[in-house]
């Protein structure tokens, strides 16, 4: 989905010899595939396609936008042709309920892309194909993270740990104007080291500078890289193989890096209780051997590194950025942790509940910029059907939650930043079943119960001891940057700190 940022937006030659090679190259293809995963009868309506290129054009700046205006035309179930794939798009509560909830067992999976089986990402947990391997994963996953405290006082305390190294260096920031990016990423990769490698680093280490610089170019690559999942033979040609290389260079480098950790462990004794997912991986593996895949480890691993930083660290960047335009939120979130918390001691979980503005205001940052627009991409495992559309087996899936957040008929005034949308009439916080950032069904986000942790306890703790504006003359740009996140542009913001 991410060479929908970059495929012919015109703004550089490669984009464009890309474009004219994959045209030449897929002709002999067409026909041949135009016949066996053509548009038929009752598939899903959807808008005019190129020939070769599909509708790529059309979504090669901001897809969810586009893709939430064609809601508007052809339903809450359409068909687009990314290059030669034909893909369904679902939006609206409804459908996409449907299709993860009512028809989870046909719409679970995810598609067989290249880049995936050349990298063997698919052996991990989050493109892993559904089926009894994915299962012995989430199963293993989740009780894993439990007994690491996973919504819990236990992961509280690391998270507090955490967000006292991020506050301290703020401090040496204060008054000044600064990009939290690289701050909050280091602070919030670093919860999720703890628990998977068991280490929690330094923010100067250099082995963890070097995995976030991994895990940062891999998220700025992946809108290039995603080009060769449509037309792989693109890889051949000299003007697009460094972008190729410099992808399946990262990831090689990455697993490396995970294979050092559990080569690290493998010298240490067995401990009474698993302290990391290393160590409880191997553990499970010495008591019952063959439960569970030995060759996925690694892979694990990298996906909740990459998924334990990305979502919530570009949720606080914008939740920050929203701040630090609404002087008026920002000061009815400090008043009611004032009120509540006070100054001598830090907020705490249990304080959730006295907190319903503070909580509001953090689903409206979920809400208004949701990270994950698209979703990851889903498969179907089966011939099915989607409200009275045929749906072939092995058609790639892609779940607007943008258009869900952004639904004039379940929020007013969408587009306006509102926390107060999720308060009732008593000031008491109230859910819309349209709100679904961690997405539903089988694939719902394995972390949800940390990203709602780590969101309520750095926000706090920030708010309690700093306020954010944007420096003289500073212009915000909401637009954002879609990649395997939507991230915002870059920005800087001063943290004074509060008398």
């Amino acid at each position: 989905m991410a060479v929908l940022q970059t495929l012919l937006t015109g703004h550089n030659i490669t984009a464009l010899l890309i474009a004219a090679v994959a045209f030449l190259v897929s002709l002999a293809l067409f026909s041949r595939f135009r016949g066996r995963r053509g548009r038929g009868a009752n598939l899903p309506p959807g808008p005019p396609a190129w020939p070769v290129l599909g509708n790529l054009p059309s979504l090669a700046r901001n897809p969810h936008l586009q893709l939430t205006a064609w809601r508007g035309t052809y339903g809450d179930v359409f068909s687009v042709k990314m290059g030669l794939q034909d893909a369904v798009v679902v939006s609206g509560k409804d459908a996409i309920r449907e299709a993860l909830v009512k028809k989870a067992e046909h719409f679970s999976s995810r598609p067989d892309l290249f880049l995936m089986r050349r990298n063997k990402q698919q052996n991990g947990l989050v493109m892993s194909p559904y089926g009894d391997r994915w299962k012995i994963l989430r199963r293993f996953s989740m009780s894993t993270l439990r007994s690491f405290g996973m919504g819990t006082g236990i992961l509280e305390e690391k998270i507090d740990t955490e967000c006292r190294h991020f506050c301290t260096e703020l401090e040496t920031k204060s008054g000044e104007p600064f990009d939290f990016t690289h701050l909050l990423h280091n602070a919030v990769s670093n919860i999720m080291c703890s628990m998977a490698l068991g280490k929690r680093f330094e923010y100067g280490d250099p082995l963890f500078l070097r995995l976030m610089e991994i895990s940062e170019r891999g998220v700025e690559l992946f809108v290039t890289a995603h080009v060769f999942n449509i037309y792989p033979v693109l890889r051949f040609f000299p003007v697009v193989r460094k972008q190729y290389k410099e992808w399946m260079d990262l990831s090689e480098e990455s697993i490396e890096c995970f294979m050092n950790f559990i080569a690290q462990h493998e010298d240490g004794e067995r401990q009474e209780k698993a302290r990391d997912v290393i160590e409880a991986f191997r553990a499970k593996l010495e008591d019952d051997p063959g439960s569970l895949p030995d060759d996925s480890l690694p892979h694990l691993l990298g996906d909740l590194f990459v998924a334990g930083m990305e979502t919530t660290a570009n949720t606080l960047r914008w939740g920050l950025l929203y701040l630090a335009t609404h002087p008026d939120v920002q000061a009815k979130v400090q008043a009611e942790l004032d009120r509540v918390v006070g100054r001598e001691r830090p907020p705490a979980v249990s304080d959730k509940p006295d907190l319903p503005y503070t909580e509001a205001t953090i689903l409206e940052f979920q809400r208004v910029r949701t990270v994950v627009p698209l979703n990851l991409p889903h498969c179907t495992t089966a011939d099915t059907t989607l409200l009275g559309y045929d749906i072939p087996a092995g058609t790639d899936v892609l779940v607007n939650l943008w258009s869900l957040h952004m639904d004039p008929a379940h929020w007013d005034n969408p587009d306006t930043f509102d926390p107060s949308r999720f308060l009732d009439d008593n000031g008491q916080l109230q859910l819309n079943d349209s709100f679904m950032p961690f997405s539903t069904g089988r694939r719902v986000c394995l972390g949800e119960q940390l990203a709602k942790m780590e969101l309520f306890l750095f926000l706090t703790n920030m708010l309690q001891r700093f306020t954010f504006t944007l420096p003289e003359g500073a212009r915000p740009n909401f637009d954002g940057i879609l990649g395997v996140t939507l991230r915002p542009q870059p920005y800087e913001l001063i943290a004074t700190r509060r008398e």
